[in-house]
């Protein structure tokens, strides 16, 4: 059976919404989240009325994973939901900080009902809830994600979590460009220049010292004159979340797909070296950003070891701990 994933929904955008408010229709083959997170966003971003199955298998996968009830408020799933957030975390829109969190939850739980405590799996979780934070922020409403595990050519030694974001955003290449980043001239090089530790293509649009308020808070309290800045806990946006994300993938040995405009980067360990990130595919425009990631279960955690407090950290932990 054919496996559908990120670059077979970005070449079947046409024949999986025909037209605007029509039907999301599903083809047959294993449908990867990778390509259930993208067919999702792309259905939202054309508003489709309902969903059409060329395989009648895939309509209780898809219910599950509560894809209709997201783009036509109907939900005919009519079992619990008993694995949801240990073998897979349903696709979940990402509009505020709670969807955030709700879907940060339920794919590191998916990690670590498998793996938990092994080393660098923290390091791991760390960067899949910077990942769907920043989603939130650039899509403004429109990013999606959803986790899945499963064997691996029905091989139970060869089990797997694959999870995905997709969203209808700026894309990178247009906020790059907003930005005024000269080195950025096509798709490919904002891939890379997003891939690159620090560099983010979030404004900093407050005083770090101004006073804080909660992401809900309505109107100013303190008075018009007093600048404000909404309260995050310090590591969104740092620019880290996709560079260690390329890192931990690559350490993992694991696979992953990062598309935007007309390229998809296709990282795996045959596509990688140690001075390149993988090879670029060219795909029908999409305008935002899709990111899978795929990871064998027997690998995580062989590699990446926590990295030690330094001795300043210690130190300091010392003075405000006795």
């Amino acid at each position: 059976m054919a496996e559908l994933g990120v670059i077979t929904a970005l070449r079947k955008q046409q024949a999986l919404v025909p037209e605007h408010g029509g039907s999301l229709i599903i083809p047959a083959g294993f449908v990867t989240p990778g390509f259930i997170a993208t067919a999702t966003c792309l259905g939202n971003s054309r508003e489709v009325s309902g969903l059409t199955y060329r395989d009648e298998r895939h309509e209780g996968l898809f219910e599950a994973m509560q894809v209709p009830f997201l783009l036509t408020g109907v939900d005919g799933y009519l079992h619990a939901r008993v694995n949801q957030g240990t073998h897979y975390s349903p696709v979940q829109i990402l509009q505020d900080a709670n969807d955030v969190d709700r879907a940060t939850s339920e794919t590191n739980g998916c990690i670590r009902a498998h793996v938990d405590r092994l080393p660098g799996i923290n390091k791991l979780c760390d960067v899949i809830g910077e990942l769907h934070d920043n989603v939130r922020a650039h899509a403004e409403g429109t990013g999606f994600s959803m986790s899945l595990c499963w064997n691996q050519y029905g091989d139970e030694d060869k089990r797997v979590i694959e999870f995905a974001v997709a969203d209808s955003g700026q894309g990178f290449l247009r906020e790059c460009r907003r930005r005024g980043i000269e080195a950025v001239t096509d798709d490919e090089t904002a891939i890379r220049w997003c891939l690159t530790p620090r560099n983010s293509t979030k404004d900093r649009d407050h005083d770090e010292f101004a006073q804080q308020q909660p992401e809900d808070a309505m109107g100013n309290p303190f008075g018009a004159g007093l600048e404000t800045r909404r309260w995050h806990n310090g590591n969104h946006h740092q620019g880290l979340g996709l560079a260690h994300l390329m890192s931990l993938v690559s350490a993992y040995n694991g696979e992953m797909w990062l598309a935007s405009g007309e390229r998809v980067l296709v990282s795996n360990t045959r596509t990688r070296n140690a001075d390149e990130i993988g090879n670029f595919v060219a795909v029908p425009h999409w305008q935002g950003v899709i990111i899978a990631c795929r990871l064998k279960i027997s690998e995580l955690g062989r590699n990446i070891e926590e990295e030690p407090l330094t001795e300043d950290v210690e130190n300091l932990l010392d003075d405000l701990l006795f």
